[in-house]
């Protein structure tokens, strides 16, 4: 692979083009209303401050760990996604290119996307403290109920019609928290064998 693009450099690129597109998008949702301005500003500038503020306390590592830079530029990318997508929403809609409604749409796709990486994410951290093998089981079985719940989730806004969406997706929530609740529980009282 090329040197000059490496992964990190990839990364690096998508952050600043996602910067451009928001501060694009958000451009336009100011000019078309400005009432709003405070909001357009503050999804504006969050992903350069993060960037900023990530470069200038130190917390972004060296070269030399690899692995922690691509896990932060991963993070500002996800992160970066998320903003600007809601940016572009709410440019269309300002502009009257789609409905209002795709922006609570989007604002509980993105939340069930959220939900997905973090329970993917979830059985690979094991806290200290913990029995091992108890902690790994409940991890597990968070991170696959939140994978789960993102699912269907994600499907629910995508498919259902505005009118029922909100009832069923509370719905999902619903069960996934008793049943995380009674396997948790159930979990627990095994003695923590997975």
């Amino acid at each position: 692979m090329n040197a000059q693009l490496d992964p990190i450099t990839l990364r690096k690129i998508a952050l600043q083009v996602l910067i451009l597109l928001g501060l694009l998008f958000g451009g336009i949702a100011w000019n078309q209303k400005p009432d709003a301005a405070l909001l357009w500003l503050t999804g504006m500038l969050t992903l350069p401050a993060a960037w900023a503020l990530v470069a200038i306390t130190g917390a972004l590592p060296g070269p030399e760990k690899p692995g922690a830079r691509r896990t932060i530029y991963n993070s500002l990318v996800g992160a970066g996604l998320l903003l600007s997508g809601a940016l572009v929403v709410a440019a269309a809609v300002t502009l009257e290119a789609i409905d209002q409604a795709w922006s609570t749409r989007f604002g509980m796709i993105a939340s069930a996307l959220v939900l997905i990486v973090i329970g993917n994410g979830l059985p690979k951290k094991i806290e200290p403290g913990c029995a091992r093998t108890r902690a790994l089981a409940i991890q597990r079985l968070l991170g696959w109920t939140f994978v789960v719940t993102g699912l269907a989730t994600l499907v629910v806004w995508l498919t259902v019609p505005m009118a029922y969406a909100k009832t069923t997706s509370l719905s999902v929530y619903a069960i996934a928290v008793v049943f995380a609740v009674f396997a948790a529980i159930r979990i627990r009282s095994r003695g923590g064998t997975a």
